[in-house]
């Protein structure tokens, strides 16, 4: 779509609109658009810094935190890649910037540990999904894994397994070149077996 067609798009059109269409109306300044931007990635997003956080309230700030900073960038956007990925390598970096706080901060207790969660308040149908999930002993098992991986690893093996994202994309969330990005998934991949083993 061109600009001025853009800034001619009903509330009921911006749905219809690519990623791409969608982020050019968020520059121009779009309440609208960023609250559809918001209801297409803030789940997406949500699960996968959980995923690589592990922390409920850590993830739900950097999720806030990734979408704001969409909101604000929106205009610098190149459209070198897919939408999806720009989002998910701000994800990134600011989940790599908040491990680094973390490093400062006593440790938290792991959620196979927490009890009576469901005395937290009110939640709604996908938060209580959630919980039951994280709360399933698979997940935890493999959650505990994860979180033996640095960060790196922990990245590829959630991208790939979990998001089942392109070597494409990968290329562009990890900045690694393909080259290199087939090697460290592939000793990632090992690491993780490794750690999986003993206890299976």
């Amino acid at each position: 779509m061109t600009a001025i067609e853009l800034r001619h798009t009903t509330p009921a059109m911006v749905q219809n609109l690519s990623d791409e269409d969608l982020l050019r109306l968020i520059a121009e300044g779009s309440n609208t658009g960023m609250e559809e931007m918001v209801k297409r990635y803030q789940k997406p997003i949500y699960r996968f810094l959980m995923r690589f956080l592990d922390s409920s309230e850590d993830a739900e700030q950097t999720t806030l935190n990734v979408l704001v900073r969409a909101w604000e960038y929106a205009p610098r956007f190149q459209h070198r890649s897919k939408v999806s990925t720009w989002l998910y390598r701000i994800a990134f970096n600011m989940a790599r910037d908040l491990f680094e706080r973390r490093k400062g901060r006593p440790q938290q207790i792991p959620l196979l540990e927490q009890t009576n969660l469901g005395s937290a308040g009110v939640r709604d149908a996908e938060s209580e999904a959630l919980q039951r999930m994280e709360m399933d002993e698979k997940y935890q098992h493999l959650q505990c894994a994860l979180k033996q991986l640095n960060e790196t690893d922990r990245l590829l093996i959630i991208l790939y397994y979990f998001e089942e994202s392109s070597y494409e994309e990968m290329e562009a969330i990890s900045g690694f070149s393909y080259k290199v990005l087939k090697t460290r998934l592939s000793r990632a991949r090992q690491r993780l077996r490794a750690v999986l083993e003993p206890s299976s």
